[in-house]
């Protein structure tokens, strides 16, 4: 089984990574739609400071700074930030993308309005020390939002590991299940997904 705690497994995927799926590259105009409409309601009012946690490509780093978000990619794959770095410049979008650990960002407490993290939490070797570390880096009353779930593959977090990781510095988490939403994932998936949402205390 492949090891995705390591970089470069992740550095192997970088080239091809938007070729897959365009729920990864949103290079689809309905999918791209979709994660808009997602996100905005969750986001405060542009510019907010958003954190993309296991940023890969920078898709949805992008995607929330056209809406006049301030980003910050963060990836423990030279080769993805690298990509993210290249879609930037090509559309002419201001994110900073930076490889670092996912599991505790060196920023300084209260640096961000949210915290965003699609389906890397699972892979990370302490999720409640995450959880904890990026609660710290929001200012009272953002948010994070988890994109997580169970994967047809077995791999990734039921509700109940989700909800037993959050620290007590974030508010219960409110659980949509998002599998049906066709639109975000280009067509039926097997898998499970949620979208989890928690606020800095």
């Amino acid at each position: 089984m492949p090891d995705e705690r390591s970089p470069a497994l992740w550095d192997t995927m970088a080239a091809n990574y938007d070729r897959g799926r365009s729920d990864q590259g949103l290079t689809d105009d309905a999918t791209r739609g979709a994660w808009r409409a997602l996100l905005a309601p969750l986001l405060p009012a542009s510019p907010a400071r958003v954190l993309d946690v296991g940023c890969g490509t920078g898709s949805l780093s992008l995607l929330l700074a056209a809406e006049g978000h301030h980003v910050t990619g963060l990836d423990f794959s030279p080769a993805m930030v690298a990509a993210a770095t290249a879609k930037a410049a090509a559309a002419g979008a201001d994110v900073r993308f930076i490889v670092a650990d996912a599991t505790a960002p060196a920023f300084p407490e209260a640096s961000f309005d949210a915290v965003l993290c699609r389906q890397t939490l699972w892979a990370l070797p302490d999720r409640t020390a995450a959880l904890g570390n990026w609660a710290s880096l929001l200012r009272p009353g953002g948010a994070v939002i988890l994109v997580e779930g169970l994967f047809a593959s077995g791999r990734g977090m039921s509700e109940a590991e989700i909800r037993a990781a959050f620290p007590d510095t974030l508010t219960p988490p409110t659980v949509t299940d998002l599998a049906a939403n066709h639109a975000l994932w280009s067509g039926p998936i097997p898998d499970q997904r949620l979208l989890v949402v928690g606020t800095r205390r």
